[in-house]
């Protein structure tokens, strides 16, 4: 009875400090692929090419890796979909967005890839899910991860923004740009951290753990990303689930703020709106007048309109404004292809577009039937309509690879854990009807 109690003791703590092993991991492996260390380099800017080495160097690990994966599943006859899914997707679309680049402007398919290349973040996969499943991490358990992750970033991020102004300052360092301190893809980790711990709050039983991760993804996105657009989606999203899970808190906050507002109209009057529209929409100016016609945005939306219909709706690849014999030479260098959003990626593959999107969708409705927790459909719901705000400007694929890659393996976790609850439940009911 002895010996079974200090076994069953030992066995706990080396399942304990097996998982919290796990969760530094994939702690580390979240500050890689939201690009902590990447920001945090290029936040001090001493040696300016070394944030985007190591990018590459990380991009170099992560195709070796999935290299290596493939080669190992498919000689052991145990290849995977999922895995074969993450590998061919980054591969066929820098082939398209290469080729096509090639084929439409004469441009050399180096240029195409390195244009492209961050859709091999994608290939994260490969180092996410083998960690969950060494260390048979739960959806909790990474949430937890990208929780701790969000922290590091803040607490940086804001140290940068304390610290080194005045560091700098002494040395009488001449045209400081302090918006460069400002972490350059800090935005998804905390939108995603926001909407974790908002969508726990509201459906889950931890609540001081959620609450803080929403505090700190809000705070993250106010003061570190300063990004609108991801801002105003996640809170939009944030509202929306406050609607589907508490209509009536929902109700008392919005009759609440509709009467701060027509206070606040009766107070200050036209003031008041001339601000909120400079602070939602800060580039508002450029559509009156004569300063429509000069907007780089709007001409990118004519130009990639006209070639994809010119081209019959085939692709026209990533065309790189480093190689002058592409759209620089042609519309000059302010075409800003990547922020037309869904039309951008369009524009890379063409029609081949609808075909990663289906493949995209087969594979996310695969994992999504194996979810059994309300809470676990609910937050991975309100993450997929965030990423829906934010597609018609942002895309959703091109930049985006490292988060698809959480996400599936968010689904992962939450599915195979109700498999492993449904597999205790049924021997347990087997070993009832046999006693």
């Amino acid at each position: 009875m002895a010996s079974t109690l200090v076994s069953s003791v030992g066995a706990r703590g080396r399942s304990v400090s097996r998982r919290g092993a796990g969760i530094a991991l994939m702690t580390v492996l979240f500050c890689s692929g939201f690009q902590f260390f990447h920001s945090f380099g290029k936040a001090f800017e001493t040696q300016p090419l070394a944030p985007y080495f190591l990018l590459e160097a990380t991009l170099a690990a992560l195709i070796l890796l999935a290299v290596i994966s493939i080669a190992g599943q498919a000689a052991a006859g145990s290849l995977r979909t999922i895995d074969l899914f993450f590998f061919l997707f980054p591969v066929c679309w820098l082939t398209l967005s290469a080729g096509f680049a090639w084929l439409a402007f004469n441009q050399p398919p180096i240029y195409a890839l390195s244009e492209d290349r961050r859709i091999l973040t994608f290939l994260y996969w490969f180092a996410f899910d083998p960690v969950r499943r060494r260390f048979s991490l739960t959806a909790a358990d990474i949430l937890l991860s990208l929780f701790i992750c969000a922290c590091i970033y803040l607490v940086t991020a804001l140290a940068l923004q304390v610290l080194v102004p005045d560091a700098l300052a002494r040395r009488a360092l001449p045209d400081l740009d302090i918006r460069r301190l400002r972490m350059s893809a800090p935005g998804d980790c905390f939108a995603i951290t926001f909407l974790s711990g908002l969508v726990g709050w509201l459906v889950s039983n931890r609540r001081s753990l959620a609450g803080a991760a929403a505090i700190v993804g809000l705070i993250g996105l106010l003061q570190v990303a300063q990004t609108r657009q991801l801002t105003l989606a996640a809170i939009a999203a944030g509202l929306i689930f406050i609607w589907l899970c508490r209509p009536n808190w929902a109700l008392v906050a919005g009759l609440g703020g509709a009467v701060a507002f027509a206070a606040t109209i009766w107070l200050r009057g036209p003031v008041f709106f001339e601000q909120l529209a400079e602070a939602l929409l800060p580039n508002i100016s450029e559509f009156f007048g004569q300063q429509l016609a000069d907007n780089a945005r709007v001409n990118t939306f004519r130009i990639v309109v006209r070639l994809l219909a010119d081209n019959h709706l085939l692709g026209l690849g990533a065309v790189s404004l480093l190689y002058d014999g592409g759209l620089a030479r042609l519309y000059g260098r302010n075409f800003f292809v990547n922020d037309v959003g869904i039309l951008g990626e369009c524009f890379r593959v063409g029609f081949f577009y609808v075909g990663f999107v289906c493949a995209y969708a087969a594979m996310a409705a695969r994992l999504w039937q194996r979810i059994v927790l309300r809470e676990h459909r609910l937050l991975i719901a309100a993450l997929y309509l965030f990423y829906f705000l934010l597609a018609p400007t942002d895309g959703f694929f091109y930049r985006l690879g490292f988060v698809h890659a959480f996400l599936f393996l968010l689904m992962s976790a939450a599915g195979s854990r109700s498999e492993e609850s449904r597999h205790v439940t049924t021997q347990r009911a087997m070993f009832a009807e046999q006693a």
